[in-house]
């Protein structure tokens, strides 16, 4: 059984973690339920070329079709966990797999433009131009898959996001998402062991 954990934007994955309550909330949720735990760094100028390298790796990883695999991830690592299940339930029809998402981005190729402009990635502090055609290339990513598939989606939100609007979110993922929201929080996501508690109780609910 393997859990991989996606960083969001202009992130990436530390090489100590300690201190990062989702990544460590995810690490350690994953040990306890017999996950392996492969966090992995994404870098969203190359998402299409990663996706690809993901799903390598799974085949790698899980050669038998009895497995389980757990995308997750934060803001566009939410997006990306989502798009990488896709693909990978059909590259792998038999493969169980379920996404947990937080504060997830969505619909990236009608808001990818939001990300146009300089920036800093916090973990690497790279400084490099977001330019149009990386906005293009995630909206083509999502093209590529039907996102609203009947897949285990789990989406979890702060009402305190200062960057996405939860109730935008709640009304994105009506319908193919279990969704549930937190009082305060914001973009970071505060509410990790309260959403994972409810994570661990619903996947096994028969629905799911």
């Amino acid at each position: 059984m393997l859990l991989l954990y996606f960083n969001g934007f202009n992130s990436g994955i530390p090489e100590d973690w300690s201190d990062n309550r989702k990544i460590s909330g995810v690490e350690d949720f994953a040990l306890r339920q017999g996950f392996r735990f492969a966090p992995c760094t994404v870098d969203y100028r190359c998402a299409q070329e990663r996706s690809a390298e993901i799903l390598q790796r799974v085949d790698e990883d899980l050669r038998s079709d009895s497995g389980q695999v757990i995308l997750s991830g934060a803001s566009l690592g939410g997006w990306f966990a989502r798009i990488v299940q896709v693909k990978l339930a059909r590259r792998r029809p038999g493969l169980a797999t379920e996404v947990l998402a937080f504060n997830p981005a969505f619909d990236l190729g009608l808001h990818g433009h939001v990300l146009l402009g300089p920036q800093v990635n916090t973990v690497t502090q790279e400084r490099y131009e977001w330019a149009a055609e990386d906005s293009k290339g995630l909206g083509r990513l999502e093209q590529s898959v039907d996102y609203d598939a009947s897949l285990p989606l789990f989406v979890y939100v702060d009402k305190g996001d200062e960057v996405i609007d939860w109730r935008a979110s709640a009304a994105r993922h009506e319908g193919i998402a279990r969704f549930r929201s937190f009082e305060g929080g914001s973009h970071l996501f505060e509410h990790v062991r309260e959403a994972l508690d409810d994570f661990a109780a619903a996947r096994n609910m028969p629905e799911y």
